[in-house]
């Protein structure tokens, strides 16, 4: 019952952490931070029941009362599964960003943000970001500013993904925007340690008190730190969310996997049963052995059957002939499996997780993308992308502010004028049988004479638009800018009927013929 109750307990979303101070300080940050503790340890909780469903951590809803020698719980981890498409489907090509059209010239400023992004190692601290928040529905980053472990070659900036167990972000209950950033640690002497982030101030409390920053006195006379001066001025923490109502990609259908665990445990368990089977007999009459007690009594006792054993029987004294057959239940295995199969496959489509193959009957193109529901997964992938763009360009204002602060950066780099403004997000979901569709696309877009630049944003196939434009920018623009004979010589020169002359087996390539008298 407690299992079955946390489950349903679960199945809430994550909070969201509100506080109705206009303006966090020295004086109320301590009493902002354990209220915001209480809802935070909530989540923290759900989190981590979640992250234990998705390893394994599966306990069937129900005793076994009899045969309790045969009980067999098998974990059908169809979650891991779902999380495992999620997050190669969606996050399994580098997260880049490009240049607003709205923008003119900045393509090298462009590129070395993608190069710095990259350098912070985002490919797979992406994928550790996109693991929590499938399972756990939020998750969050940290930037700073990479001064004292900096060497020639490294990003200007360090970018952590933070355990969502141990960090939160606090917004204010009247408009909405963030207030503060929390993270927090616990030392080798069980003390916590907590981080907190405002726009303005950095807090360092231990033991309930600020340790950082200049000394003030409050109201009763105490000495008190006042907490150190945010250099960003901008909260370093940013919350991602996978959809608004903060769940994970599985938790709605938990319950249904519980479900399945159950009935595929229940249908091992009659296999093994049958195979440890129980005799039913009638009319028969076993053996017999003497056994000596302790107090050197001595007593008959009948010798049963056992499972795999053979079993003689005879006709009885009285005429009567005895019948020996396993005690089972009969099962429409067939349709039990049929059941384990639909239930299963309910549950990834639910999910929005495809099948692995085409059982429609030889449908292509898009009638099959739609019946084995590739069309439902990019549906919710795009959905899922809009969201987490927002908190991309969040993160995007936190990187340009640790840039211009970072005293590696040089003062001529065009990474220091660059603005958040500038930038999008590039999200891409490469598929392998859309790569004809998509080039011919591309050769359309270009031959009707659109610009690369906007051909490149409608057909997203380069992990990297940016490098892209800037190497092919002047080849398409000049290939482009031929004219109609120029391009009709080059159309004839491709076409495999005017290379007869070159070929040296049809009429090309021949020698004369000398005629010997």
């Amino acid at each position: 019952m407690a299992d079955r109750f946390l489950v349903r307990w679960n199945m809430l979303g994550r909070i969201k952490i509100k506080t109705d101070v206009e303006v966090i300080t020295y004086e109320n940050c301590i009493e902002v931070l354990q209220k915001a503790l209480g809802k935070h340890r909530i989540n923290a909780d759900r989190i981590n029941f979640l992250l234990d469903f998705e390893e394994g951590s599966q306990p069937l809803l129900r005793e076994k009362q009899y045969r309790t020698d045969i009980d067999c719980q098998v974990v059908d981890n169809i979650a891991n599964e779902i999380v495992e498409f999620k997050v190669g489907f969606q996050y399994g090509n580098p997260i880049t960003f490009k240049k607003r059209n709205t923008v003119d010239g900045k393509i090298d400023a462009v590129q070395e943000f993608n190069d710095q992004y990259l350098l912070t190692d985002s490919d797979s601290t992406n994928q550790e970001l996109a693991r929590f928040m499938e399972i756990g529905g939020i998750c969050n980053t940290y930037i700073d500013i990479n001064e004292e472990d900096y060497k020639e070659g490294d990003s200007y900036y360090k970018r952590y993904v933070l355990d969502p167990r141990s960090s939160f972000v606090i917004y204010s209950s009247i408009d909405g925007r963030e207030m503060a950033g929390v993270t927090y640690r616990k030392d080798s002497d069980g003390v916590w340690h907590y981080t907190m982030f405002t726009r303005d101030f950095q807090f360092e409390i231990k033991n309930w008190q600020v340790q950082n920053g200049n000394e003030t006195r409050d109201m009763w006379g105490h000495d008190v730190r006042s907490g150190e001066v945010n250099p960003l001025h901008i909260i370093p923490i940013t919350e991602y969310f996978r959809s608004y109502d903060r769940m994970g990609c599985f938790e709605r259908q938990i319950d249904e996997m519980n479900n399945l665990n159950l009935l595929i445990s229940d249908f091992s368990n009659d296999v093994d049963q049958n195979t440890q089977t129980i005799w039913w007999t009638n009319d028969c009459e076993f053996a017999t052995v003497q056994v000596q007690n302790e107090d050197g009594t001595v007593t008959e006792q009948v010798v049963h059957p056992k499972s795999n054993e053979w079993l003689q029987t005879f006709t009885t004294r009285d005429g009567k002939i005895p019948k020996v057959q396993p005690l089972t239940v009969n099962y429409d295995y067939a349709g039990i499996l049929n059941n384990i199969v639909t239930q299963r496959a309910l549950i990834l489509q639910k999910c929005n997780v495809p099948q692995r193959n085409d059982n429609s009957g030889g449908s292509t193109g898009v009638a099959m993308s739609d019946a084995t529901g590739w069309s439902a997964a990019e549906t919710a992938a795009c959905k899922e992308e809009m969201v987490i763009s927002k908190s991309l360009r969040k993160e995007i204002r936190v990187i340009c502010a640790a840039i211009r602060e970072s005293t590696k950066c040089p003062v001529d780099s065009p990474l220091r004028d660059i603005l958040p403004s500038d930038l999008e997000p590039s999200i891409k979901r490469q598929k392998s049988y859309e790569l004809s569709v998509k080039t011919t696309a591309i050769a359309t877009l270009l031959g009707q004479g659109f610009s690369l630049e906007d051909t490149l944003d409608a057909v997203q196939l380069f992990p990297d638009p940016a490098q892209v434009i800037e190497r092919s920018k002047e080849g398409v623009e000049k290939k482009q800018n031929l004219s109609e004979e120029e391009t009709e010589v080059i159309a004839q020169s491709d076409d495999p009927i005017h290379q007869i002359g070159n070929s040296p087996t049809i009429d090309g390539n021949s020698s004369e013929t000398v005629e010997v008298k």
